[in-house]
C-alpha cells in the first residue's frame, strides 16, 4: 500500500471516529435502531457537526464503528436522503446537503462526554450513567438554608465579585492550608466549578497554535477547555504511580505553553504522584520555566494520607492550584477556585470577568458553611468511606459479571480505568448503551488513538445503581464476545 494510500486510511478512519464521537449516546432513545441513528445524524447536521458537503462513512465502515448491522446503517442513510439532509453520488458516497448550522473547528464542542451530559440533562433517562464522575448525594448534606439576612451580610455587599466572596476565600484558604500548601485569602480566586478554573487557566496562558503537556488519560473537561483555547495537546502517558518524570523531562524540550497535572488522584486512574517524583516534576517545571496547573479538584477524596501539593515544594514557579467543593460535597455546588501568587491570582480574576462576573453568592455561602461542617465533623472521612464502600461494590460487582477485565487499585477519586481483554471498547461503549448504560472511552479521556481497550466506569453514584450498572455491562459484553 502506497504511503498516500495509508494516509487516506488512517484519514478516513479519524473521521469516522469523530463522527462517532459526535453521535454520542444515539441508542439510548426509543424506537428502532435505524430511525435512532437517523435522527442523532440529522441532530449533528443542524447543530454544525458534520458541514455541508462532508462524505459521511461508508455504510459498512460506520456499522462497524457502532456495532450494529449494515441494514441499519442503510434504512437511516434512506431516511436522511428522504428527508433532504443528505444526498448519495454514484460511485462517491453519501455527502451532507443540509445548510446546517455553522460548525465549530474541530473539538471546539467538546467530546462525546460533553455531549452526554447535555443530553441526559435535558430530561429523565432510564439508562445507567457510569461514564460521568459527578456526586448526586444532596440528600446526604446537612441542612443549610440561606437567608436574605445571609445575603445583606455578604463582602463585597453586592455580591458580585470576579475574586468571590471574601469569607468563603478566608475558609478556601485555610482549606488548602491544610493540603500542606501555605495559602492567604489573598491568593484564592473562587469560580464557578473547577471546570471554569481550567477555562481561565487557557484563558491566561495559552494562544490559538500553542502547546499544552497532559497526561494521557486524563481529565475531559480539560481537553475540551485546551481545544476551546485553540492549543495543541500533547499527551504523556501515566504508570500505576502517575506521570514519569523522565516522560515530562521529553516533553518539556518542545517548549509547552503549559503544562496540565493531576498528581493527587489522577482521573481516570486514581493514581497518586509520589513525593519523590512531585519533587523532580517541579523541579523540572522550574528550569523550564514553564507554568503548572495543579489539579487538585479529588484531592479531598483520597482513602490515605498523600504528599503535599507539588506547589508546596516549589513556591517560587509559576503554579495555578485548582480545587472543587463540588467534588467533596455535591455535584450541584458548582463552587471551585484557584490558588495562585497574588500577581497570578489577580491575573484569573481579571480574566474571569471575561466569562462572567462572579460565582452565585447563594452557593458561595452554601459553600464555607459546608467547609465549616467538614472542619468541625467528620464528614470528611465520612465521605471518603462512602466512596471506598461504592469502589468495593463497583468491583466486586465487575470480578463477578466481567471476571477477565482488569484495573489498577485506585488511591481514592471516583473512577477506575479498566482494560478489556480485547481492543474493542468503542464497539462495546455504543453496544453497552442499548443496554442501558454509558460509560466513557478513551475517546473523552484522551488526546491520542493509545487506548482501544479501554473504558472509564465511575462509582460515584449509590451501590445499587452501580450494581444494576454493572449487571447490563456484563449482558452487553457477553452480546459482543
Amino acid at each position: 500500500m502506497t504511503d498516500r494510500a495509508t494516509s487516506a486510511r488512517v484519514a478516513r478512519s479519524r473521521a469516522t471516529e469523530g463522527l462517532v464521537d459526535q453521535l454520542g449516546d444515539w441508542a439510548a432513545g426509543g424506537g428502532p435502531l435505524f430511525r435512532q441513528l437517523a435522527r442523532a445524524l440529522a441532530g449533528g447536521v443542524e447543530r454544525g457537526a458534520f458541514a455541508r458537503g462532508e462524505r459521511l462513512p461508508a455504510e459498512r465502515v460506520l456499522a462497524t464503528a457502532l456495532a450494529v448491522s449494515r441494514g441499519t446503517v442503510v434504512a437511516a442513510y434512506d431516511r436522511l436522503v428522504a428527508d433532504d439532509l443528505v444526498e448519495r453520488r454514484q460511485g462517491s458516497g453519501t455527502f451532507v446537503r443540509s445548510w446546517g448550522a455553522p460548525g465549530l473547528p474541530e473539538g471546539r464542542e467538546g467530546s462525546g462526554l460533553v455531549h452526554r451530559l447535555v443530553d441526559r440533562s435535558a430530561g429523565p433517562s432510564e439508562v445507567v450513567d457510569l461514564s460521568i464522575s459527578v456526586l448526586c448525594d444532596a440528600a446526604a448534606l446537612p441542612s443549610m438554608g440561606v437567608t436574605t439576612a445571609d445575603l445583606a451580610g455578604v463582602a463585597p455587599d453586592t455580591g458580585v465579585s470576579p475574586w468571590g466572596l471574601t469569607s468563603l476565600r478566608a475558609a478556601v484558604a485555610e482549606h488548602v492550608t491544610g493540603w500542606g500548601l501555605p495559602t492567604r485569602g489573598s491568593q484564592i480566586v473562587i469560580t464557578t466549578g473547577a471546570q471554569q478554573a481550567i477555562g481561565a487557566a487557557a484563558s491566561c496562558w495559552l494562544r490559538p497554535g500553542d502547546s499544552v503537556v497532559v497526561e494521557d488519560p486524563t481529565y475531559p473537561g480539560a481537553l475540551s477547555a485546551f481545544a476551546q483555547a485553540g492549543a495543541r495537546i500533547v499527551g504523556i502517558p501515566v504508570d500505576e504511580h502517575g506521570v514519569r518524570p523522565r516522560d515530562l523531562a521529553d516533553a518539556l524540550g518542545s517548549r509547552p505553553a503549559l503544562v496540565y497535572l493531576q498528581p493527587t488522584l489522577h482521573s481516570p486512574t486514581g493514581a497518586v504522584l509520589s513525593a519523590s517524583r512531585r519533587q523532580q516534576v517541579g523541579q523540572l517545571l522550574q528550569r523550564a520555566r514553564v507554568p503548572l496547573v495543579e489539579d487538585m479538584a479529588l484531592a479531598d477524596l483520597a482513602w490515605g494520607r498523600v504528599p503535599v501539593p507539588i506547589a508546596a515544594m516549589v513556591p517560587d514557579a509559576s503554579v495555578a492550584v485548582i480545587g472543587s467543593l463540588s467534588k467533596l460535597f455535591w455535584g450541584g455546588l458548582r463552587v471551585g477556585f484557584v490558588r495562585a501568587a497574588e500577581p497570578l491570582a489577580l491575573r484569573f480574576a481579571r480574566v474571569r470577568t471575561m466569562q462572567d462576573l462572579g460565582t452565585s453568592a447563594v452557593s458561595q455561602i452554601l459553600g464555607e458553611r459546608l467547609l465549616a461542617h467538614a472542619r468541625a465533623s467528620a464528614f470528611r472521612a465520612r465521605q471518603q468511606a462512602e466512596m471506598g464502600r461504592r469502589y468495593r461494590a463497583l468491583a466486586a460487582a465487575l470480578r463477578r459479571e466481567v471476571p477477565d477485565w482488569s484495573w489498577p487499585e485506585p488511591h481514592g477519586g471516583l473512577s477506575i480505568w479498566v482494560r478489556l481483554p480485547q481492543p474493542q471498547a468503542d464497539r462495546f461503549a455504543h453496544l453497552a448503551m442499548r443496554h442501558g448504560v454509558a460509560v466513557a472511552t478513551a475517546q473523552a479521556v484522551s488526546c491520542t488513538s493509545a487506548h482501544p481497550d479501554r473504558v472509564r466506569l465511575s462509582f460515584s453514584a449509590p451501590v445499587p445503581v452501580l450494581e444494576e450498572g454493572v449487571r447490563r455491562l456484563g449482558a452487553a459484553w457477553r452480546a459482543l464476545t
